[in-house]
């Protein structure tokens, strides 16, 4: 029998708003790095950065240049 793989990340969501609209990101650490994806928008890209506080900040900018 073939399993369909998947990866289980740990990590934490991050709350902000954008233009009044609510947006939540999910954060995790590898290694020193931080990565992070918006919840439930899966044409954003993920960001990478030093700090989560980095990586919640850039994917705000992204939605606040690339959303309505």
């Amino acid at each position: 029998m073939k399993r369909q793989g998947y990866t289980q990340r740990k990590g934490r969501i991050y709350r902000f708003t954008v233009n009044g609209k609510d947006y939540a990101a999910f954060i995790w650490q590898v290694g020193v790095r931080f990565h992070g994806r918006i919840e439930n928008h899966p044409n954003t890209p993920q960001q990478t950065a030093s700090t989560a506080i980095a990586v919640r900040d850039a994917l705000s900018n992204w939605i606040n240049t690339h959303v309505d």
